[in-house]
């Protein structure tokens, strides 16, 4: 199956030399140093592809050996997985660096949320496969870099609706002069969900405003108000639950009313000139979460964290160079109480944990004549610090990392390169890890140490004008890898441990072909595995996925057909318990008339069987959370 779709891959990148269109050119943000070349792995995705989609994990789940999961689970976000890295994560992602407009929104500690994303105002995608550590540090096992749409002269509303009580309305406005960009986004959404108890409500304000000066100089400006007053948790069923009623909700889940409630401030400042760059945030978070158990079952959590970053840009004759430092700070307020059938109850923890890091770092580019050679060197330290208010459990600890990349690039002609690239990446335990103690006192977990990656990959890109394609081979060993379990003593509530290590390897092939010019194909492939100590896989990361993506545009009418393949997964450590296969096809055509766009989109068109989530390594075998039958949506875009 493999080396069939290769074939059919480059097969059809040597066919489409015969037409004259051109694909569009994205300029590359996500390696940081402004070079022409790509020595690693990267997808970029357009505009032109965001429009059809509703969650931005429908954006990027056509990356190869990337996985998206708990797109339907809007209490615990959607979860992001690169070559393996972020598959524990209990909420949100874990372990991937996430950055928007170069500013990271990443938590020192390694956690990103992308509930307070404006889906309408993000233009490209940029993704890093594998470990970047020599370029962003702690938990980068991949960078996903979000770039804002341009701010033009324009008013538009937008409205979709869509099966299960989908309610999504956006109103827009965007102002440009000499001087200034100003952009202005409300949002409000609204999903009944298709299990039982899986609902949400939340609403966005998101500001922006640039200054340019006559030097060229810009100064941008950004706030954004997320809140989300409910995120109902349906919880995990067993394997009869699902065959009973895959819609159902966890009684335990009812009885303890899960979900959470979110408030977030977010502050965002970046200078830019010809050489330098710099950048200033401040994030407020606000959490309150219900669990289905009792001890400790509602968390209160206040957290801020708030950072600055400086690079310089250099070039002379055949090198290429940039440097900086960035600090980050993050404070976490944490409260556990009791939770009463839904009611809080007396408090079982208090405790505020701090997170404190600084990292430096230099890059480096030599050309000479086919040949680029990159190197780049990152230290970073943390400093992490718990305070115990309810016993003496308060602790502090020092946690240091070097981390070194080479690479080498040779252009065999101005349409095909190759490359070859060795880094390390390494991980520190988040605060949320650190602080589920599983002893049940408070206090930090101290047997939980950092996990430590090397990674040597090599890949061959072609590149023309009407078709993109690339094969990558990659081999990466992680030491002390960090996953998660769960406890009888604490059902539905996550701890975690060191596994030893963790070899990955895997194979991916990616080919963006403009058939003709109303016609485009895109096909993704990858093939890995993710083998523990034990010889097991790793749980909840399939070996193989393949995804293909037809657009065709009749007349003023642009069809897009996906189709989407997942192969075999473990739902546990052990690989007692088999996830099946699926496969899932969407459907969506756009249209243009006069100031309006219209979208319809209707996904899992065969009402394939398969689940949004699996929670790795649940007690009493529930693991699945079953994702939606067919669904259907409309949209409207009025541009005034």
């Amino acid at each position: 199956m493999m080396h069939r779709t290769l074939y059919f891959i480059f097969f059809f990148s040597t066919l489409c030399h015969a037409q004259v269109q051109n694909l569009k050119e994205v300029v590359l943000k996500a390696q940081r140093i402004q070079s022409s070349i790509r020595p690693m792995s990267q997808t970029d995705i357009a505009q032109d592809s965001l429009l059809l989609k509703q969650e931005i994990g429908e954006l990027i789940q056509y990356v190869p050996s990337l996985f998206v999961s708990s797109q339907q689970n809007f209490s615990q976000d959607t979860r992001i997985s690169i070559r393996g890295f972020g598959t524990r994560a209990t909420f949100g992602i874990r372990g991937i660096k996430v950055l928007w407009d170069g500013i990271p929104i990443t938590t020192p500690d390694g956690q990103t949320q992308l509930d307070h994303i404006p889906l309408s105002s993000i233009g490209t995608i940029e993704v890093l496969r594998g470990v970047s550590s020599g370029l962003y540090g702690n938990a980068s096992g991949g960078v996903i870099t979000l770039k804002s749409t341009q701010i033009n002269n324009e008013q538009t509303l937008t409205a979709t609706f869509g099966d299960f009580g989908t309610q999504h309305l956006v109103g827009s406005y965007g102002f440009k002069n000499e001087k200034n960009l100003f952009r202005v986004v409300l949002e409000h959404k609204k999903h009944n969900g298709y299990r039982h108890w899986s609902g949400y409500e939340n609403s966005l304000l998101a500001l922006s405003n640039t200054f340019l000066s006559n030097n060229g100089n810009k100064l941008s400006v950004d706030y954004s108000y997320f809140n989300s007053p409910i995120a109902l948790d349906a919880g995990g069923l067993t394997a009869a639950e699902v065959k009973e009623n895959r819609s159902q909700a966890r009684q335990r889940n009812l009885n303890y009313k899960a979900g959470e409630k979110v408030k977030q401030h977010q502050f965002t400042t970046r200078w830019q000139s010809k050489k330098w760059t710099a950048y200033g945030f401040f994030t407020k978070r606000n959490l309150d979460v219900k669990l289905p158990f009792e001890f400790g079952g509602q968390i209160n959590l206040k957290r801020s964290y708030y950072g600055l970053g400086i690079q310089k840009d250099g070039r002379k004759k055949q090198w290429l160079w940039q440097y900086g430092a960035e600090a980050a700070a993050q404070r976490d307020g944490r409260n556990r109480f009791k939770n009463i059938l839904g009611e809080r109850g007396t408090a079982t923890l208090d405790q505020s944990e701090r997170f404190y890091t600084l990292g430096v770092y230099g890059i480096v580019e030599l050309a000479l004549s086919d040949w680029r050679f990159r190197a780049s060197l990152r230290a970073d330290t943390h400093y992490i610090k718990l305070v115990d208010f309810m016993g003496t459990n308060s602790d502090k600890k020092n946690l240091s990392a070097y981390s070194p990349h080479v690479a080498a690039f040779y252009s065999f002609s101005p349409t095909l390169s190759s490359y070859i690239r060795w880094g390390t990446g390494f991980e520190t335990p988040s605060l949320n890890e650190l602080s589920s103690n599983p002893t049940g006192e408070t206090g930090f977990n101290n047997v939980l140490r950092p996990q430590q990656s090397q990674e040597i990959e090599v890949g061959i890109q072609l590149k023309t004008k009407i078709s993109d394609a690339s094969l990558t081979v990659f081999t990466t060993t992680t030491q002390d890898e960090i996953l998660s379990y769960e406890l009888s003593a604490f059902p539905g509530q996550d701890f975690f441990r060191n596994i030893g290590r963790v070899d990955r390897k895997g194979i991916e092939a990616t080919a963006n072909l403009l058939i003709d010019e109303t016609t485009t194909l895109k096909l993704n492939y990858s093939h890995g595995t993710y083998k523990t100590q034990d010889g097991n896989d790793l749980p909840n990361v399939p070996g193989i996925q393949f995804n293909a993506g037809l657009n065709h545009l009749f007349g003023k009418t642009n069809v897009s057909l996906n189709i989407r393949h997942v192969g075999k997964r473990y739902a546990d450590s052990k690989n007692l318990v088999e996830v099946p296969r699926f496969w899932a096809i969407d459907l969506y055509s756009q249209s243009k008339w006069g100031i309006t766009t219209w979208t319809l989109g209707i996904c899992n068109i065969t009402n394939a069987n398969y689940y949004d989530n699996i929670r790795i390594n649940a007690f009493g075998g529930r693991y699945y959370e079953p994702a939606s039958m067919r669904q259907t949506f409309a949209r409207v875009q009025v541009q005034l």
